[in-house]
């Protein structure tokens, strides 16, 4: 038997919450929960993606003149040995060249490049593509996370569970970190802009507007467990358990760094009655004992 939620500092929209858990969890109690605010970081950034493309037969030609050739021809040779416009040519060059798979003397002659050759080899041509992203930097759960559309700013007016608790960013400042750091944090996030299995690689980041703050939202709940008779802290958001916020939160309370009082309005008064009333658990490994049976001989 535990006490009634009324009797608990349980916020009013929390209390159907409170009494699903003890319905699902018989050995629980919630004796507090409490709603707060934190604040997440979201960072503006714009990536650098770069990935294979297939030469066209212009491109290759081309490319392979300049590989293949000797002496090297120029822009108009080439067009004529094609039947081409000039013009036609000498744009398709140009992309090359963008590409820095060719070069192009002012008399029209070509030169295959360093990377153009590696890229001839390959039959393909890495194209690069700019993309923005934003960074999510969650101090509670200390993750770092990437996505596509920006977060929205809303106001939320409940207590700052910064005031109680010291929350520190995992990454204090993202212009710190190498591309090699960025690559598999954005590649875990699951954008598809960086599968290097697939040859599409982020070649570059960078930091492109000021960080904001965005308020998120988490519920406390206090827990006494009456097999252990030991209480534990709970996150949540919506229904979902935040085991990294939970341990870590469970982790200052046991080091005397958080008290249950400031954070859950939770008296010691309040964790002893409703210990006192909860009935002695049987052994979890108790078994029963059956008598020996009597045997007809051998027996007064």
């Amino acid at each position: 038997m535990f006490l009634a939620s009324s009797t608990k500092p349980i916020d009013s929209n929390l209390s159907s919450l409170a009494e699903q858990i003890e319905q699902q969890n018989p050995g629980l109690s919630v004796l507090a929960a409490r709603q707060f605010r934190f604040a997440i970081r979201q960072t503006p950034l714009e990536v650098a993606i770069s990935e294979p493309r297939q030469f066209n037969v212009l491109e290759e030609f081309i490319l392979r003149a300049g590989v293949e050739f000797e002496p090297a021809p120029t822009l108009k040779e080439l067009a004529d040995l094609l039947g081409l416009d000039e013009i036609f040519v000498k744009t398709t060059a140009a992309t090359l060249v963008s590409l820095e798979s060719l070069e192009v003397a002012e008399n029209g002659k070509i030169a295959i490049a360093p990377q153009g050759r590696d890229f001839f080899e390959k039959g393909a041509v890495s194209r690069s593509q700019i993309q923005s992203i934003y960074a999510i930097s969650d101090p509670l759960n200390q993750t770092l996370t990437f996505k596509f559309d920006a977060l929205a700013a809303e106001s939320v007016n409940l207590p700052d569970l910064a005031d109680l608790v010291s929350l520190e960013h995992k990454i204090t400042d993202l212009a710190n970190l190498s591309l090699a750091e960025i690559q598999p944090l954005i590649q875990d996030s699951g954008l598809g802009i960086h599968a290097p299995q697939n040859g599409k690689i982020v070649s570059a980041c960078d930091v492109v507007g000021d960080d904001l703050d965005i308020w998120q939202t988490v519920s406390i709940f206090v827990l006494l467990d009456a097999v252990e008779n030991k209480t534990t802290l709970q996150v949540r958001q919506g229904k979902q358990i935040l085991e990294t916020a939970s341990n870590r939160l469970n982790e200052l309370e046991s080091q005397q760094k958080l008290s249950l009082n400031d954070l859950c309005k939770l008296t010691e008064y309040l964790i002893s009655q409703e210990s006192e009333i909860i009935p002695t658990p049987k052994t979890r490994k108790q078994a029963s004992k059956k008598k020996p049976k009597e045997t007809k001989s051998g027996n007064k």
